[in-house]
């Protein structure tokens, strides 16, 4: 039987050793079993609890091809740590003939292998569940003790070995400097090349970009408030910048924003910018959407969708976000699995994409 193998890591204490180990037990597995392997997908760093995974969907959309029958995992929460997710694509596979493996798990075809294989990937779901509740868990305790949650640390801070955020003697005058400017009236360009010229570089030693500055005169970290989902707490940390200095930037940015001059295109992608943690925030709240329910489908489309251009062989989707869109060929459409999400029936039977 031609097979393919599926290998994913997540990014919580694994590395590429974690992708040759499980393509090693897969091609064990499949020259003892006689299958013969004619290719891989493998997505890095990616959490099996979602199916946004670039390999996982190429995968999914070479399965109509018919050129390998079967897909060959290392276990099966590799596939995924959803149940819903596993059940779908698992059927959308079975349509076009091709049957999922797992390479250290002896799942037999009859009813007892249903049964198993239930219960595997329930386990793996609730491990995945209680993977991310342990996470919150710990990040809260952090955060109400005004610790450091992981990540790439503030530009301005550096972290002692207690996890407490410490002005860093380098970068702190420079985030100074960036609110000084701009209040006495210079522009985000001209910041951005004022730093760069005196050789100012990221955290992680890139060049400054614009975005970076706008995140900067939003951050209220820098006035000693530390956040992290609901939990905010005034002086929890240094600050940097004085509050009538971070209240006048903020002034400035809201009037530039108005004024028809030099700032008001660079204010009003500025205005945009919104802290990591809003950010994520606001995209948890779409994870107990029902994709099956027109209606809050419609909801995540208004979201994240600013307009679809319908031209002769393709369709252009813009998205809310900047430099954000999508070019969708009528061959993508033809190969997607568009019943399972509903689509709207024609009077010839056909689904319509609404």
């Amino acid at each position: 039987m031609n097979i393919v193998i599926y290998a994913r890591y997540s990014s919580h204490s694994q590395t590429e050793q974690s992708i040759e180990g499980q393509l090693q037990t897969c091609y064990e597995f499949a020259k003892n079993n006689g299958h013969i392997v004619i290719g891989e997908y493998i997505d890095r760093a990616q959490s099996g609890t979602t199916d946004s995974r670039a390999e996982f969907q190429r995968m999914i959309a070479d399965s109509d091809k018919h050129i390998f029958e079967g897909v060959l995992v290392y276990q099966l929460d590799r596939f995924a740590r959803n149940r819903y997710d596993s059940a779908h694509y698992k059927a959308q596979l079975r349509k076009y003939g091709v049957k999922v493996l797992s390479a250290t798990e002896n799942i037999s075809e009859g009813p007892e292998g249903i049964i198993l294989e239930s219960m595997l990937e329930g386990m793996a779901e609730y491990y995945s569940a209680e993977l991310s509740e342990k996470v919150i868990r710990g990040h809260t305790e952090n955060a109400l003790k005004c610790k450091y949650n992981g990540g790439t640390p503030t530009f301005g801070y550096v972290i002692d070995k207690n996890k407490h955020y410490q002005l860093d003697p380098r970068t702190a005058p420079v985030v100074l400097e960036i609110f000084n400017l701009y209040a006495q009236g210079t522009t985000l360009k001209k910041i951005r090349d004022y730093l760069n010229d005196k050789g100012v570089t990221t955290v992680r030693g890139k060049k400054i970009d614009l975005n970076f500055i706008a995140a900067v005169l939003h951050n209220r970290k820098y006035i000693g408030k530390y956040g992290y989902r609901e939990i905010v707490t005034p002086g929890g940390i240094s600050a940097i910048v004085p509050q009538d200095l971070f209240g006048r930037v903020q002034q400035k940015v809201s009037a530039n924003k108005k004024a028809p001059a030099r700032h008001k295109a660079e204010d009003n992608y500025l205005l945009t910018m919104l802290a990591r943690e809003d950010v994520v925030y606001w995209i948890c709240c779409f994870r107990t959407l029902d994709v099956s329910k027109l209606e809050e489908r419609r909801r995540l489309i208004d979201s994240f969708v600013n307009s679809v251009t319908i031209f002769d062989d393709h369709i252009l989707i813009t998205f809310n976000y900047k430099d954000g869109s999508e070019r969708v060929t009528f061959d993508d459409i033809k190969r997607s699995d568009l019943k399972s999400v509903g689509g709207v029936k024609e009077p010839n039977g056909l689904d319509a994409v609404g």
